[in-house]
């Protein structure tokens, strides 16, 4: 099995939107405990408190995360605590709210428990792998496979990896990390070997 680390620009724009959905979030916190607090009559802050502590680290990280965190490790904490957030938010505003008050509450909390998953696979390495089966290429939610008798041409090079398909369209990733030309030369004769070799078996 070979494997290099490439980029794919659907992954990409993903880790790049994760910062501004960050920031989002933690304005729809502010948002939303203003109003609870509001619900209470502005009798005490204390319940509000939390709510407001979540939406600073949710801002600060949306706004700074390239900075102190740049592979994404305390990401899915993050998530994780928005949800749990939103949820505990959600409960309190029933007691003493509409529906209209507490619907988007439990709403973000849903759709931060679907970043919190999507997230996990969008800061994973991206690694295209080549095997006997064929190439699996990372995507966003699964991973893509594509069987050897699918592609014409496959050519690794220093700078990009392009698969070529029968149907006479192609795809390209930039390669990310170092490859020695050792390298490079060995993944495309397994490449070529893997295309090659149903076709000499089929006119021999």
């Amino acid at each position: 099995m070979y494997s290099v680390t490439v980029k794919i620009d659907g992954i990409e724009s993903g880790r790049r939107s994760a910062g501004l959905l960050h920031v989002v979030v933690g304005l729809f916190l502010i948002a939303k405990a203003s109003d609870y607090y509001r619900l209470l009559n502005y009798e005490t802050i204390v319940p509000v408190l939390p709510v407001f502590a979540v939406a600073a680290v949710s801002l600060l990280y949306g706004f700074f995360r390239r900075r102190f965190d740049i592979f994404a490790k305390y990401n899915g904490l993050i998530r994780l605590l928005q949800v749990l957030t939103f949820l505990i938010l959600g409960v309190a505003v029933m007691s003493v709210g509409r529906t209209i008050d507490y619907i988007g509450i439990f709403i973000f909390a849903f759709l931060c428990f679907l970043l919190l998953i999507s997230e996990r696979r969008v800061f994973k390495e991206t690694t295209i792998f080549f095997d006997e089966a064929g190439v699996k290429i990372p995507g966003n939610y699964k991973d893509h496979f594509v069987k050897w008798d699918e592609l014409s041409e496959v050519i690794v090079r220093e700078d990009f990896v392009t698969l070529f398909h029968i149907k006479k369209k192609y795809l390209q990733y930039q390669v990310t990390q170092d490859l020695s030309t050792l390298e490079v030369a060995k993944m495309n004769a397994f490449c070529r070997e893997q295309i090659d070799g149903p076709k000499q078996m089929s006119t021999g």
